[in-house]
């Protein structure tokens, strides 16, 4: 009997004991059983690396983790291990992230893709499939250089790989069932230009040919330069419409992929409609607990003053740290949720009406 494998790869320095990110609670809503088996990692920064034992080398590792970006490839390799010991022919994968741990989960799908998964017992060798998968070649590569660098990995898949995993070079069955990922944040590492720019080349997170569905909830408020937008691509999002789509929401970053346990009622918009649309697709969530995190039953809508829920602000540190602010910017023919047009229509004439920077009217740009 085929079984859901589900990963979930929190932000940065999301404490897992808090449980306020969406990552988090979304595993608070999942079933876990034999049909459904769960892994979680709270993320870069967050806990220290495992072979640091004092206060101050863990304080130091999760400082390295944020700064230099140190550990990514650290979660990768954890959350990939759980799908190598685990899979067995059949069982679907969900995949799910939030900032960084968004990143981390897109670059997850990209080693699957580009290598498959190693058959169970090969822990030795999954720093070589990392490291496979992360040299993406060279730039602009002749024909001669794209067949050597695709036959290295396919004869170590064919070699190494779990025969039972769908053929990575089969475009025509994916091997990853859902991908779910709230406001994705490229930036590993503010301080590492070394680690930006090797990470910035890793394939197939733009791209996801290995993704049945995808799913990516965006910021629209969000302003710091360090959390600039990595999204979907475009043409493919295009060419498979309905497999692939990016909803707009109010709020910044962290309302959208949720930390602020005063006011969560934007990021429970955001949840609500990811953990529905990885339901259609086959996850198993707890009616109790779905409930008890959203205070809504499955299927409900929720209140529509949680649109009205609160815009948290970035401090004058991060204008510094970045250099100014920057918008991101709403393309024209975007997926805009109606929670966002609610927002603008019910806050016109306040003292701070909500004006978000969108190519159109709203309510000209929604889709439901």
């Amino acid at each position: 009997m085929s079984r859901n494998l589900v990963v979930c790869l929190d932000g940065t320095r999301n404490e897992p004991e808090t449980g306020a990110t969406n990552v988090a609670r979304l595993f608070a809503m999942a079933v876990k059983s034999d049909d459904q088996l769960v892994y979680y990692d709270p993320g870069v920064g967050t806990m220290g690396a495992r072979s640091a034992t004092t206060r101050f080398g863990k304080l130091l590792t999760r400082v390295a983790g944020l700064l230099l970006g140190h550990g990514v490839k650290d979660n990768i390799e954890q959350a990939y291990g759980f799908l190598m010991h685990n899979y067995r022919q059949g069982d679907r994968i969900f995949v799910f992230g939030f900032s960084r741990g968004a990143y981390t989960a897109l670059a997850l799908t990209g080693m699957v893709r580009t290598v498959g998964l190693l058959r169970p017992g090969a822990d030795n060798l999954v720093p070589y499939a990392l490291k496979l998968y992360a040299n993406s070649g060279p730039d602009d590569p002749s024909d001669d250089d794209e067949q050597k660098f695709w036959k290295l990995r396919r004869g170590f898949t064919t070699t190494f790989g779990n025969p039972v995993l769908p053929n990575p070079f089969d475009t025509e069955h994916k091997q990853i069932e859902f991908l779910g990922v709230w406001d994705v944040v490229k930036s590993i590492g503010w301080f590492n230009w070394r680690a930006q720019l090797q990470q910035a080349r890793w394939p197939f997170t733009r791209k996801v040919p290995s993704v049945r569905t995808g799913r990516h909830a965006i910021s629209i408020d969000e302003k710091r330069r360090q959390y600039a937008e990595y999204r979907f691509d475009s043409d493919e999002v295009a060419q498979r419409q309905g497999e692939l789509r990016e909803m707009w929401f109010a709020g910044v970053h962290s309302d959208v992929g949720g930390t602020f346990p005063d006011n969560h009622d934007l990021a429970d918009i955001a949840l609500k409609w990811m953990v529905d649309e990885a339901v259609v697709a086959g996850l198993l969530v707890d009616p109790r607990a779905y409930r008890r995190v959203l205070d809504a039953k499955l299927g409900e809508e929720l209140p529509a003053d949680h649109a009205l829920g609160k815009i948290h602000a970035s401090g004058l540190l991060w204008w510094l740290i970045g250099f100014g602010w920057r918008r991101r910017r709403v393309r024209a023919g975007d997926e805009i949720h109606p929670s966002v047009p609610h927002r603008v229509q019910s806050t016109q004439g306040a003292a701070k009406p909500y004006t978000p920077a969108l190519p159109a009217p709203p309510a000209a740009d929604v889709q439901t």
